[in-house]
Order: C-alpha cells, then structure tokens, then sequence
C-alpha cells in the first residue's frame, strides 16, 4: 500500500537525521518521530489497529497518544485542512435513517440534532471519538477501528452490520464516519446498502453513495475486499432473533440486566424484544416468533420460562438460547456449569453469540415437556413450600429450607412402577426423581453422578423410607459424593436408567416438572432425545 512507503521513508529519514544531528535535543526529537513512524508502518504491514489501543468508548489512552505524538500530530494537521478544503457537507443523508460524515466534533452536535441522529459508528482507529459527549447527549456509540486506507475485518463489520440494523429498529437513525468520510466509511454504509438492498450489486451500491457524496471512493485495496465478503454472501444479516423476558422472574432482575443484555446482542442479531405480562405468555410469545419468521429464540427468565419457550421448539430446526433469571436456574447450571452461578449474564451471553448448537435430549411426562426433572416426595414438597415471596428474599435457601421441612416430614410414598418393558414393581419411597437433566446441586437427582442429557436415557433415583428422618441427611451427602465424584455408587439409594417409566399409586400422586406442581392419577414419562437445538458452546 502506497501510504505505508511513505511513513516508511519518513521514519528511515528521521533515524538519518538523528543520527547526523549534533544537538541531543534534536535527536531524542528525530528518534521519536522515527519510531513512531515506524510503529504506525508495522502497524499497517500487519493490520493491526488494535495499536492505538482505542476503548470502546472512544477514548485513546493518554500513553498512547505521548508515544504516537508525532503521527498523531501530522494526521490532525493533515485532517483539518483536508476538512476546510472539502468540497461536500460534513454530514450527508444516504439512505432512511442513515448519514455518511467525516470526523466529528462538539460542534457538530447541532447539525446532528437536527438531523435527527441518535447512533454514532467511528470508524476510525487513529482519532479519539465523541467518548463522554457521545454519552453527554446520548448517543449511541460503536468504534470498529480500522486503519486509514485498509477495511474492517469480515466480523467486525458485521458486528457493525448488525448494530446499524438495531439501532433502526429501535427509531435511532445512524451516522457512519471515518477521517474524512471517503474511504473507510463509506465501505461500512456500501455493505450496510448491500445488507439491506440484496438487489443491489457492489457497483450500484457505491454509485448510490458516490452520487450523494461526490468525495466518497473506496481505494483498489478496499473495493477488492467488498467485493469478495459480498460474492461469499457474507453480507446477510440473519433473520431477527426474538427475546423473551419474563420481567418477574427472581425477583423482577429483569429490570436490571436489561440493558446491559441489549448491549451485549447488539452487534450480533436484529433483537426484537418483548415481555410475557399476565395476559400473554412466554409459549404466545414463541409462537408469535415463529410465526413472524425467528430462527433463534432467547428464554431470558426462570427455569418456568425457559420451559414454556421450548416447548414450541422441540422437534424443529429452531435454536434456543436461555439467559437465567431466575431462583435457581439450575439448566444454566447444566448446560453452562458453576460459572453460571457466579456471572450468569455474562456466561449466557458468551454461549448465545457463540452460536455453537448442540441437540440435547429432552422428556414429556403426561404431555407436559420436561427438561430438568420430575420429582415425587421430598422435591416436591420442598417446591411447593417454598413460595414466589420466600424465593424473592432469600433466594436459593428458600429450597433449602423447604428441603429440610420435607424431610423431617419424612413421608413415605407407596408406588407401582414400570420401567421400560420390565416386569411392574411396587416400591416405598421418600423421594422419587427421574431426570433428564441436573445439576450436581439437585442432589435428590445424582443417584448415578450427574445425568448426561445427551445419552438418550432418563434416571430414577429412589430414597427408601427411614425410621430416623436425619439418616436421609446421610443419603444426600452420599449423593453429593456420586454428583462430585464419577463412579462413587451410593449404597443406601436405588438407581436405574430407562427410555419410559410409567409411575402411579393407590391415591392421586403430587409432583412437580421443572418447578411446577401437578396431580394426576398416573406419570408416564419418555425420553425424546437430541430434540432441541440449543446454543451452548462446547
């Protein structure tokens, strides 16, 4: 590329001069204009805008800008007169909702708000941008830093792409700039048209800017680029992802974690947003979603949200990404482990912009869909006594507590059972649980270690009844050992595995699926394996 040999020939000239000075004041000056420049050329050479180490804010740290004073300098000079002299507006409309624009400054500020612009892209990686006056006047920011003269790499663009695109959605219009708004931009806004308008060639794409901006002309180098990332069809954006938020789950965190979520989607899909309310739940939802042609659906509530969700999923090539905001959230804890517990926002959204798919199984018992578990006995006592107020103030220690109530209780339960094509068998029981899958937190599960929800199989684990109540303490901390430990065998628990159980009793049976209480005369459960596509990262 033609600038970088002249960066280069400034540096070589530089080092020449410091060398041939005879003042040490100038050559400490030449050594640091040279070497400037020669960190700006490597910089080029490799494609590496991260030197300037710009936030994501916009800012440039200080460090940074003392080191690259010298380049620094002559590109504000160079940029100031270029600007004075240009022949076109600093800010241009190119399309609804979308302007093209040189550097911008405080100044610029009005000309904006009469335009209507509440989305900034910098484009640029060499220049601070709008940083606290962008969120002065709250602006929406996005820097994609790009060298002067080079192009964003493919997933930065469309991570631009994606953000241009929601920030629409959402009524924002959007402005584009780079220095001078002739090059780097202006491949940003032509993909953006192209995006948009798949009729569009490169060419017409670029004649529909250039014939607004007489200025706007992407060099040999970035001309090449578009062209080649729009030829591979890597300029379509995907169809909207929907998120479903139940804004009462765990204590209404919703509210809190909403922000932070649209941020982190943002760049990645069209977001449309919405929240179950009394009238409409999260399963309407999902299928309003479908019916308006969402491929991805992201749960964002409780274990009972997550499971409305996917129950309109199951069987289809439709993917689900959960986000937890619930009491437990024990299928974040399975599907992304104990991090889950610590960050589960941040981990979730790691997973879901992954994009990695994987199928996982999933149960009916009684053609209600089980994801987790179904439980007879101790947790389902310990469900039904920990109420929605219980679980908002103290969180996970209302199971805790309600656990310990039941099994002081220490209420057998007689059962018929029948697994899979055996001969029926009558067992007394405290706890019963078949599951799909479980954390190593639900203990009441781990009779054979922590179920694989992959293995296209359910596992029962039974708790015999106990003349003391406190020797089933003993009994779960075995459990505890065989969810831990791979190969620890409980010995005072019975375990098995099935495809189908069917379980009833001489007196209507209560249980809970995933967090919720039923009542029915009999249980028939079933593995459905690998039926839902899920987005979780390996």
């Amino acid at each position: 590329m033609f600038i970088i040999k002249y960066y280069l020939a400034a540096a070589i000239l530089s080092f020449v001069l410091a060398y041939f000075s005879t003042y040490f004041v100038f050559n400490i000056i030449f050594i640091w204009i040279g070497l400037s420049l020669a960190a700006v050329s490597s910089a080029y050479l490799l494609q590496m805008p991260s030197i300037f180490r710009k936030k994501q804010d916009g800012t440039i740290p200080l460090t940074i800008r003392w080191l690259f004073i010298p380049f620094l300098a002559g590109v504000q000079l160079y940029n100031l007169w270029a600007r004075k002299r240009d022949k076109v507006p600093a800010i241009q409309q190119i399309d609804d909702k979308l302007f093209l624009a040189c550097r911008l400054f405080s100044a610029d500020m009005p000309e904006l708000h009469a335009k209507g612009v509440k989305a900034l892209v910098d484009v640029t990686a060499e220049f601070d941008g709008l940083d606290w006056t962008a969120h002065a006047e709250d602006l929406a920011y996005l820097n994609v830093p790009v060298l002067d003269h080079q192009s964003p790499k493919k997933q930065d663009l469309m991570h631009a792409m994606h953000w241009i695109a929601n920030q629409q959605r959402a009524g924002k219009p959007v402005v584009v700039h780079c220095a001078l708004g002739r090059g780097r931009s202006v491949l940003v806004v032509a993909a953006y048209l192209l995006c948009r308008y798949p009729q569009l060639s490169v060419e017409q794409a670029l004649k529909r800017i250039n014939d607004i901006r007489q200025t706007a002309a992407l060099n040999r180098s970035q001309l090449k680029a578009l062209i080649k990332i729009h030829r591979n069809g890597g300029l379509d954006l995907r169809k909207p992802a929907w998120l479903i938020a139940n804004p009462v789950s765990g204590g209404a965190k919703w509210q809190i974690y909403k922000e932070e979520i649209e941020q982190r989607f943002a760049g990645h899909f069209q977001l449309k947003m919405v929240e179950t309310t009394k009238q409409i739940s999260a399963g309407e939802l999902a299928q309003q979603a479908i019916a308006e042609g969402a491929t991805t659906i992201i749960a964002c509530g409780g274990d009972g949200t997550l499971s409305a969700v996917a129950a309109e999923l199951i069987n289809t090539e439709l993917t689900l990404g959960i986000i937890p905001l619930g009491t437990a959230n024990a299928l974040a804890h399975v599907l992304f482990g104990l991090k889950s517990k610590i960050i589960p926002i941040e981990v979730a959204c790691e997973h879901i912009i992954a994009g990695q798919v994987q199928k996982i199984d999933t149960a009916y018992c009684n053609q209600h869909l089980v994801l987790l578990v179904v439980g007879i006995g101790f947790e389902q006592k310990m469900i039904a006594s920990a109420d929605r107020e219980q679980k908002d103030q103290g969180g996970q220690l209302a199971y805790l507590r309600a656990l310990w109530d039941a099994v002081n209780q220490n209420e057998p339960h007689t059962l018929h059972i029948t697994v899979d094509q055996q001969a029926p068998q009558t067992i007394e029981a405290c706890s019963l649980i078949v599951a799909n899958a479980a954390p190593f937190l639900t203990v009441l599960a781990q009779g054979g270690g922590e179920p694989n929800f992959q293995d296209g199989q359910l596992d029962i684990t039974w708790l015999p009844p106990r003349d003391d109540p406190h020797e089933h303490i003993y009994t779960m901390s075995e459990l505890v050992m065989s969810g831990l430990f791979e190969g620890f065998q409980p010995e005072s628990v019975e375990y098995t595995k099935a495809q189908k159980i069917k379980i009833s009793s001489d007196k209507p049976i209560d249980y809970v699926i995933d967090g919720e209480n039923f009542k029915d005369e009999e249980l028939v459960i079933s593995i459905n394996p690998s039926s839902l596509n899920i987005l979780v990262s390996q």
